[in-house]
């Protein structure tokens, strides 16, 4: 299977479809072939009093990120359905694959009604069956994310998706929750684990660009990534709370040039033997299947983050969900 290119849209269009609009055209222009957005809604967002205090011992499990703080910051970002529904119009006009990252149970059925067919699912709903089962009934490709997950809830997971999805065309895809993530924690070696699993494996790559270039990305085509994810900014890094982990479009370029080159066995061209001492440097760090403090601690905020209501009481991605 060839490698594909996704351009991650995330918070870097500032909830602007007019600027939305433009990082498409960029994106197709630049040689990716999906560009994704996020089903993230600020009215979703759950109160929880865990994250409203500072905390002062340096081994916990929690950070500050206060709610009325965060749902601010979230309102000025928010898409709609109907956003949504020209996003994927819009992607396909320019023939890039519309995908979309979903949170909740309604962000399914958003996604759903607005066409989207490639369906993203975050690192800290890899285990969330409930919600990967109701997206396993429409979507022709999904991607599974599996950063800040245990190991033992990714392969419940894989599992899982050997008996329900038999249609659909499923990755997982490593990714460190750190951003952005420095060369020791990259932890190249969790693919050859994703791969045995049975799917296509892939990579959300968060490194930085100007301190390990594309290194990360290099070094996940040599062990057999299908799916490449990105950042994806038009706008200055510094303009962007992504800019750290994003490319801009003569970046994605170069990293489409590297794709193209290796799925075309042309990988001479880019790989010399600098960038392959590089890579075995990269690939020396040890596997990890625990999760930092640091990625504990976003795992606590993330999973749970957001909950659909339903008669009037609040559904988490994990739990089963029923409009009757």
């Amino acid at each position: 299977m060839k490698a594909k290119i996704i351009a991650e849209m995330c918070q870097n269009h500032g909830g602007s479809k007019e600027l939305l609009d433009k990082m498409i055209k960029s994106a197709a222009a630049s040689g990716a072939s999906y560009a994704k957005i996020q089903g993230l809604y600020s009215e979703e967002l759950v109160f929880r009093k865990e994250f409203e205090k500072k905390y002062e011992d340096a081994k916990s499990e929690f950070f500050y990120r206060p709610f009325q703080h965060e749902k601010n910051r979230l309102e000025k970002l928010d898409l709609s359905p109907d956003v949504e529904k020209w996003f994927v119009e819009k992607c396909l006009e320019f023939e890039l694959i519309p995908m979309i990252t979903v949170f909740s149970h309604l962000g399914v059925s958003r996604a759903r009604n607005a066409g989207f067919k490639a369906i993203k699912i975050a690192s800290y709903d890899c285990g969330s069956l409930a919600l990967i089962q109701r997206c396993a009934e429409f979507a022709q490709e999904l991607v599974i994310s599996t950063g800040a997950t245990h190991w033992s809830e990714i392969q419940k997971t894989a599992e899982f998706l050997h008996k329900i999805a038999n249609k659909a065309s499923i990755t997982f895809l490593h990714a460190t929750t750190l951003y952005p993530t420095p060369p020791q924690e990259v932890n190249m070696k969790k693919l050859l684990l994703l791969k045995s699993l049975g799917f296509e494996i892939g990579f959300s790559d968060h490194t930085n660009i100007e301190a390990m270039d594309l290194l990360a990305a290099k070094t996940s085509l040599i062990l057999g990534a299908s799916l490449i994810e990105r950042h994806f900014t038009i706008l200055g890094k510094q303009d962007t709370r992504d800019g750290a982990v994003s490319l801009n479009q003569i970046e994605l370029q170069r990293l489409s040039v590297i794709v193209e080159r290796f799925n075309n066995f042309k990988k001479n061209e880019e790989f010399d033997e600098l960038t392959m001492r590089q890579i075995a440097t990269l690939l020396s760090f040890d596997l990890k299947t625990e999760l930092s403090l640091e990625e504990t601690r976003n795992r606590n905020y993330y999973k749970g983050r957001v909950a659909s209501f339903l008669n009037n009481r609040q559904v988490y991605s994990w739990e089963d969900w029923s409009n009757e």
